[in-house]
């Protein structure tokens, strides 16, 4: 017997080019588009009458963050006509279709799942019965046929999350006894602050009984210069060669999601943008026990923007990346590779499949190996190369 579950229809129609869903609209006649439709008509492989489930009808399929809440036929269709789109184009087409949209954060997941590429790690739950009908295979509209829960499926699914063990990290092991209690650490952190406004109290009482040094209008805008340029500086190759670019570093490092330079590029200048950016801030946000803290650094590629930050510009220099063409080196303050990299930090991003360059290996740099086709491991090595910086903010 045919399924009629929404979630197997839907991966069968992606698996058999023959079985390819049709959009209805309300008239049963076929369209192209989903804001047309307010129906999918699923051919069965054994002859019988196409199946017709509304667009809107939910499916077994849960999301991440709200186990109850289940996506439609249309949101999940629309994930995989759409999984090359870029998130804003993505976005705005399933608010145009009236459907919505898959998570940003499960869509991945959701395309793995549809192409059958990944089945673990599903959150398949029972979702509330889907008006599934039955037409003839001329895609008008007809009888309609019960769907029917699979029983089986939803009591494996059940017993599967009452099992479910959830994976903790630092920050969670700490805010979270073992109990399910909240630990509110707002009292360790105020005390912590009361003693450092005391100390420095004290230590302003102090200073007032010493005579204070006359400080210099010159002196006092340096201090003020240097402090409002205190951020740190990732300097990268112009290489046309390089994975890394003015053109994706910033969509990288802040969000990791490797995107190619020349994709990049192109779509910066579809929006109007023909020149890439000579220097450009990236922000780093980390969750802490305090709060979220946001860091800023300056990203960039060459000698000339570099000077643009001051004479004290290589002092801030605290990562190099290079694509081991030791041309790169020439106008730096340190030609000699060696030399340049006992003084900062070196990074070397290269395909996965790619063997390391052997020229790279007496320079002392860390190399950072990118995935061409698994987008989820982005953030693993952007990680890893924050990591790097933290461990060794100025050698």
């Amino acid at each position: 017997m045919a399924s009629t579950d929404a979630l197997d229809l839907l991966r069968q129609s992606i698996s058999t080019p023959s079985l390819t869903a049709v959009l209805l609209n309300d008239g049963g006649a076929p369209v192209e588009t989903l804001p047309e439709a307010s129906s999918f008509s699923f051919p069965q492989t054994d002859g019988k009458d196409a199946v017709i489930i509304p667009k809107d009808a939910p499916t077994r399929y849960a999301r991440t963050d709200a186990r109850d809440d289940f996506y439609s036929v249309g949101q999940l269709w629309l994930a995989w006509t759409e999984r090359d789109t870029g998130v804003r184009d993505y976005l705005m087409k399933g608010q145009a279709a009236g459907v919505g949209y898959v998570a940003i954060t499960d869509r991945r997941g959701v395309v793995d799942f549809l192409q059958g590429s990944s089945d673990g790690g599903v959150p398949e739950t029972a979702a509330a019965p889907a008006s599934a009908e039955a037409g003839p295979s001329r895609h008008a509209p007809a009888a309609k046929r019960k769907y029917e829960v699979n029983v089986a499926d939803r009591d494996f699914c059940k017993k599967l999350r009452a099992e479910e063990v959830e994976l903790k990290d630092r920050n969670t092991v700490l805010r979270v006894s073992s109990g399910g209690k909240v630990n509110n650490f707002s009292s360790f952190v105020q005390t912590v602050m009361n003693e450092k406004i005391r100390a420095c109290q004290q230590a302003l009482k102090s200073g007032r009984s010493q005579p204070q040094q006359p400080v210099s209008a010159d002196a006092s805008r340096n201090a003020s210069r240097q402090k409002r340029s205190a951020h740190p500086i990732i300097l990268i190759s112009s290489s046309p060669t390089s994975l890394l670019t003015m053109w994706n570093v910033k969509k990288f490092l802040e969000q990791g999601i490797f995107e190619p330079s020349e994709t990049a590029r192109q779509n910066e200048m579809a929006q109007g943008n023909v020149r890439s950016e000579d220097m450009i801030p990236v922000l780093r946000k980390r969750a802490g026990a305090a709060g979220e803290t946001t860091t800023k650094y300056y990203v960039v590629d060459s000698v000339e923007a570099l000077q643009k930050f001051g004479i004290d510009a290589w002092d801030r220099v605290i990562c190099v990346v290079t694509t081991g063409q030791a041309w790169q080196f020439k106008p730096y303050k340190w030609m000699d590779p060696k030399v340049l990299f006992r003084n900062v930090n070196g990074a070397y991003f290269q395909w996965h499949n790619e063997a390391t360059n052997p020229t790279i290996k007496d320079w002392n740099v860390t190399d950072f190996k990118i995935d061409k086709f698994k987008r989820h491991t982005d953030k693993q090595v952007v990680a890893k190369f924050w990591n790097l910086l933290d461990s060794g903010r100025r050698r």
